[in-house]
């Protein structure tokens, strides 16, 4: 990972950040966010992320012509 942030689109960069289990990542921030902002902004992310997986629709039988 670079030192510095890479510039990317205007206003925007890509940041390291610490997930809340202790894995570390990449997302993309509004340019200057503090970093705690940024590892605040990935615990919403990974919540997101996290939880079950929504079960899967029931199959649909043949369509009627």
């Amino acid at each position: 990972m670079a030192d510095e942030p890479v510039p990317g689109r205007l206003g925007v960069e890509m940041r390291e950040a610490v997930f809340p289990d202790g894995t570390k990542g990449v997302i993309t921030v509004r340019a200057g966010l503090p970093q705690a902002e940024v590892d605040a902004l990935a615990a919403q992310v990974w919540t997101g992320t996290t939880t079950e997986p929504a079960p899967a629709p029931a199959p649909r039988g043949p369509s009627a012509p």
